[in-house]
This record gives C-alpha cells, structure tokens and sequence, in this order.
C-alpha cells in the first residue's frame, strides 16, 4: 500500500473505524515496542550488573596470588602473617561465592518455564563453568593447608633468635605449594573470565542495537498513532460542529413550529427537548421532566384525564395497533381551561396526537404534537350555529305558514309589549332586595308569557330562546344577594330574543305581501266586516277563536315530548271579550301545560287506573252577565296530592317544619302560586320554573280577579278564574 493509498484510505474510514484501528495499533506498540523494550533494556541493566561483577571476579585470583606471596615474604622476615591469613581467607570466599552463584546450572525446564533463551551473563558463564571450576578446585586444594593454619609459626630462642618452628615450616611449604598452584591457575582463571567478559559485552552491544531496533520502531508507530489521533480528532471535531450545526437547527425549528412537540418516556414523563410553543399553549415553564399528568391536570376533567393516561399507556403495548387506536384518541379535540385570574377561565380547543418512536424496532419514545384548534372550533361552532339560524329561519317560515295570520300577529304584537315590559323593567333603577326579587318576579312572567304562547304556536325558535332568558333568571333567582350589575347580562339575551322577534315580524311582513298579491280575493271578504281563518268565519272582535286549535296543537306536542297522550276540549270561547283575549290565552296556555305535565299520567298508568288512555283537558268559559266571567281548566288525571306539596315547599324553605303540619288544604294549594314553587325536581321548557301559577296568579290579581283549585286524588284537578266585568276590573287574587 503506498503513500497515496494510504491517504485515500484514513479519511475514507468512519470514526469507529479510526477508533478501532488506533486501539489497535495501540495494542501493536504495546505488544512489538513497550513489552520487548522492558525485557531488552533489564537485559541491558544485567548484562552491565555481569559486567561490572565478571571485573570484580577477576582481580580475586590476582589478589589471592598476591597475599600469598605476601604471607610467603612475612614468614621470610618472621613478620606477623596473622593479617594476611584473614585477608586470603576473606578473598577465597568472597571468589568462591561470586564463582558458584555465576557457574550455578539451571536445568532446561526452567528456561522453558521462563522463556528465558537470550545470551545472559548467567548463561554465558555456564559455558565456562567447567574450566573454572576445575582450576579453582585445584587453587582451593592447595590453598586449604594454608587456611586451616592455626598457632605461631615461630619460636624464640637467645642463642639463634626468632626461628621457624615445625608449623611454621609446614606453612612454608604450604604457602610455596599454593604459590606454585596459583601461578598455573591463575592465567587459566583469568582467560575464561575474560573471555565470560567479552561475550557479555557483546551480548551487551546485541542487545542495544535491539532496544533502538525497537525504539525506531516505536518512533514509527507512534507516528502512525499520533497521525491517526489528530485525523480521528479531527473527524470528531466535524462531527462535533455537525451535531452543533444539528442541534442548533432542531432549536431553531422547535423555536419557530407553532405546534408544541415534546417526547414521553415509558414512565409518561416529558423529555428535556421540546418546542417553544408549548410553554405558549400551556403558560408554564417547568416543562422538561413534568409529568404528563401533571400537565393536563386542572385544565381537563378527571374523567377525561383518566381516559388519555390510560390510552398513552396502551400505545407502549407491542400489540396495539398504532392506526387502531388513533380512531380513539380522547384528547383528538379537547376542551381545556386557564385560570385567567380574577376567578376568570380562559377557554382553548387543543388537538393531541400521539406517533411511536422506534429505534431498532423498540418503542423508546412517543412523540406528542398538540396544536391549538381553537380557530377552527369556533369557526365551526359558529358555521354550526350559523346553520341553525339559518335552519331556524327555514322552520319558522315554514311555521309561520301554518298559523293563523291573525292569530301570529296577535302573538306578534303582544310579545312586543312582553319586551317593552321586561326592558322596562330592566330599566328601572333599584337598590333593594326587595325591589329585585320582585323585579324577577315581573321579568319571569312575561317571558314565560312569550315562551308559553310561541310554543303553543309551534313557535320553537322564540320558545328556545325564551327558555334560555328564563335560565338566566332562574340563575338570579337562586343567588343569595342581588345587585344592579346581576341583571346587565340580561340585556344580552333580551336583544338576541328581541332581534329574532323582529326578524319574524319581517317574515310575516313580506309574507303578507306576497299574499296580498296572490289572493286579491281577502279584500272582498274583508269588505263585508268578515275574516275568514283557519278556523272559520269570526266576529272582528273576536281575533282568537283559532286558540282551540293551538291550545290542541300545544298539547299533543307537550305530550309527546312526556310520553303521554292528551286531547283539548275547548268550551265557550266564542264568549272571551276582546279586553280578556290575551289574559285567558296567557292562563290558558299556562294551565293547559301544567295539566298534561303535572295531571294526566302516562297511557300505562291511565289504564292500570281503568282510566282512557288519552286525558283529556277540558276549558270551559263562561259568561255569567253581571257577575262577570268564569273561565275553569279541569283535567282527568292523578290529582294534586298534599304531603307531596308540603314536601316540597319544605326542601325549598317556602314554609318550616313546625308549619307544614299545621296547614289545611287552602293554604297548602296557595303555595302553588307562589314565585319559584314547582314540584319538579328537574326544569324542562314545559314546567319546573314555578312561573306559571304564580303568572296566573298575577294575572287575575292585575283585573281583579279570584282563583279557585280542586283536586280529588287519582280522578282530576280543576283550577277556576273568576273574572270581573271588563269595564270594573280591579282588586285582588284569591287562592282557594
């Protein structure tokens, strides 16, 4: 492989590559240059240590030759050889010491154990041993005699002086016997030590061209290590700046997308990494490491809550279809709310969607992307409720086609007084409790007026919107304290109702210009003092002889909404005069619906009874002359029952229980007309206000009027209005 290869090559490798091959080339330095290093430079520190020890065993023999010739001198001249007996002593085992740990032999299984096979000191002195060894045996034998010498070697004497005495001439002749031996020793002890010094100095220089064989080697390797280090920092170095540049760009985006992204771990906890927005959307910051719990907690309800943790647990199943379940999703389109302050909620549509994250097929993550759809809500809400308005517009035109055009302007007209009342009474300026209890009073009979008539009609735009004004009113009604600012709300409802009313009346206009260019014939019949309805030819001043057919109308619909069945009789009604034409349609209207809510029974209870299937309601008015009118609604059905009544008014605080037993059948019937009384637990838009009572109440006390009640259990009520003459009206209601 040459240099341009080469080049090609490491750039070409990934930084796992580049890892792996400097760990390895680490692993060949150690392995070629650190290891055989070490073992060649202790090689180098023996061979020198043999050296310097081979130079020390070769001046023993000199040195053992010398004290000899020495002690041979001393003995010559009667000197003192105690001395130098101790100095050869302490040369011949110093020599003989170093010479046998040199010369000790090792057998062959220790050097395979150890691998030890390079030309040591020890080795090299092993090829020499023999040699030594058996000339410094030979010097040791000569030299024993002199060693094991003992005593002194002279005697003194006047006549001759100091003479040699028998020792001291056998260590004469022991000495000269050891000078002989090492003069032949000597030179053979020092040629193989000599010769042992010059193989360890060459072994020595062997070993040094070795060790800088091995040091150049490493050089190279280290080369090679130090190139590929920079190459793999620098790789990493660019990949660093890539993961920078990366991250930076997942910043940037997670700063600038508009939908909140965050990550959810198995234990349903929000990763660090997530997008601007979602603090936005959710007004809060400590979102990294949040609970997702904790994140939807207070801004959903519980059920919902409940629902969404156990549908993100379902999602980490291998075995749930992630598609499947998508259809499922209880957060697809949720309602949420943010406290606002001041007891204040700001209301948002949020849209979650959940996606798996996958790595080496494992689900590690799910990934969350909500997205703010409250646009979207409103706009459909107001697309839907656009929709209804204009199917509302639709179903009152075409309820407006099967009214009685007399009848439909008389609504018309008297609903518009309702509304004048009602903002007059909104108008007026009260601080009392009082005052605005009974302002509520007012305010619920006359939309209860309005609704009651349209919903005889068939009028159900106008008898909704009534309904929702009553709501409000109720609202009121049950707050412990009332204040001015309690009824600008109204104002609102009251507009919404009021504009409706005048886009009917615009219907009805144009319709009867259509009409009046379709049917030239009405002028004629007008011109003769006849108008001709539904209902037949009527009087001018009798403008609602067609009420028995609404008043039929009203209860089939009320009954089938109950669950029951009801048939109207209507009596007399030829006879109402124009002045009570709209107070015995308002009480009419109001008993007719009391009676099919609160008397008739269902057709099951009716024939459990032996009763007709059908009740049925009749109204009977009657002109009595001089005394005035009788007007009485009398319906077949369970009857009004009294502990019942007393029940009720009991939980609503309308009497105490020290009154309720001391009441007789007149007082316990006159808590009907009471304002808010009903014995309906649940208000629907056909009872349960305690209005309508109450509205005829007020009514017949407006004209001066009496209301008479009876009942008999299972078998009917009969509510009776006594109605003065029209021009003495006057005085005060009676409930009896």
């Amino acid at each position: 492989m040459n240099a341009r290869s080469i080049k090609s090559f490491i750039p070409a490798l990934s930084p796992g590559g580049l890892t792996v091959l400097v760990v390895f080339l680490g692993v060949g330095f150690l392995a070629t240059v650190l290891i055989p290093g070490l073992e060649l430079a202790g090689e180098l520190v023996e061979s020198t240590a043999a050296v310097k020890m081979v130079a020390d065993q070769q001046r023993y023999p000199t040195l053992i030759h010398a004290t000899l010739g020495a002690m041979h001198d001393r003995l010559s001249s009667r000197g003192y050889i105690q001395e130098s007996v101790d100095q050869l002593r302490d040369s011949i085992k110093k020599f003989d010491a170093s010479l046998k740990d040199m010369t000790a032999a090792r057998p062959a299984s220790w050097f395979a154990l150890t691998g030890d096979t390079g030309a040591t000191a020890e080795s090299i002195a092993g090829k020499h041993a023999a040699q030594l060894l058996e000339a410094w045996a030979r010097e040791q034998a000569a030299l024993d005699p002199v060693l094991s010498f003992s005593g002194v070697p002279y005697d003194d004497r006047e006549s001759t002086g100091t003479d040699l005495n028998e020792s001291g001439r056998q260590l004469e002749r022991d000495i000269a016997a050891a000078i002989r031996t090492s003069r032949h020793a000597l030179p053979l002890l020092d040629t193989e030590l000599t010769a042992i010094g010059n193989e360890v100095h060459t072994s020595n220089a062997q070993a040094a061209k070795q060790l800088q064989l091995v040091l150049v080697m490493g050089l190279l390797i280290a080369g090679v290590l130090v190139l590929l280090v920079i190459l793999l920092l620098s790789t990493r170095q660019r990949q660093d700046a890539s993961l920078r540049e990366a991250r930076q760009q997942t910043t940037d985006i997670l700063r600038t997308v508009k939908d909140g992204l965050f990550l959810l771990d198995q234990n349903l906890m929000i990763g660090t990494t997530f997008s601007g927005a979602l603090t936005a959307m959710f007004q809060r910051r400590d979102i990294a490491g949040l609970a997702f719990e904790s994140l939807l907690k207070n801004i959903v309800s519980e059920k919902t809550l409940a629902t969404a943790l156990k549908y993100v647990r379902v999602l980490w199943s291998e075995r749930t279809k992630e598609k499947l379940v998508k259809s499922i999703n209880p957060l697809g389109e949720v309602e949420v709310h943010f406290d606002a302050g001041n007891g204040k909620f700001d209301t948002r549509y949020l849209q979650f969607e959940f996606h798996r994250v996958r790595i080496d097929g494992k689900i590690t993550h799910v990934l969350v992307s909500v997205s703010d759809v409250s646009s979207r809500v409103e706009l459909a809400q107001e697309l839907q409720e656009s929709q209804k308005q204009a199917q509302a517009q639709v179903d009152t035109l075409l309820g407006i086609l099967h009214i009685d055009p007399v009848q439909l302007a008389s609504f018309l007209n008297d609903s518009n007084a309702a509304m004048k009342m009602i903002n007059a009474v909104l108008r007026e300026p009260a601080r009392e409790e009082s005052v605005f209890r009974k302002k509520l009073d007012t305010l619920f009979r006359q939309a209860h007026s309005v609704k009651g008539e349209a919903a005889a009609l068939g009028l159900s735009s106008i008898e909704s919107r009534a309904h929702s004004f009553e709501d409000d009113l109720k609202a009121l009604r049950e707050k412990p304290g009332l204040s001015g600012n309690d009824f600008l709300p109204l104002v609102i409802k009251l507009d919404d109702l009021l504009t409706h009313l005048q886009s009917v009346s615009e219907l009805v206009s144009r319709l009867s210009k259509f009409q009046a260019l379709t049917a030239e014939s009405e002028d004629a019949h007008a011109s003769t003092g006849v108008i001709e309805t539904e209902a037949g030819p009527q009087a001018p001043g009798n403008s609602d002889a067609g009420l028995p057919a609404t008043l039929q109308q009203l209860a089939a619909r009320v009954a089938s909404e109950h669950d029951k069945e009801a048939s109207v009789q209507c009596v007399g009604f030829d006879a109402i005069p124009v002045q009570y034409l709209r107070i015995v349609k308002d009480m009419a209207i109001q008993a007719v619906r009391n009676s099919i809510v609160h008397g008739i029974e269902s057709s099951g209870a009716r024939l459990a009874r032996g009763k007709q299937p059908c009740g049925v309601v009749r109204l009977v008015f009657k002109n009595l002359g001089e005394s005035g009118y009788k007007f009485s609604v009398e319906d077949d059905g369970q009857g009004l029952a009294i502990e019942r009544i007393k029940e009720v008014a009991l939980q609503k605080g309308f009497i105490t229980a020290e009154q309720a037993p001391n009441l007789d059948a007149k007082q316990t019937f006159s808590l009907l007309f009471q304002p808010g009384f009903s014995t309906v637990e649940n208000a629907t838009k056909d009872a349960g206000r305690g209005v309508g009572m109450n509205m005829i109440a007020d009514l017949m006390h407006q004209i001066g009027g009496r209301v008479g009640l009876a009942t008999s259990a299972g078998k009917f009520t009969r509510l009776v209005m006594s109605l003065p003459p029209a021009d003495k009206a006057g005085g005060e209601t009676v409930a009896a």
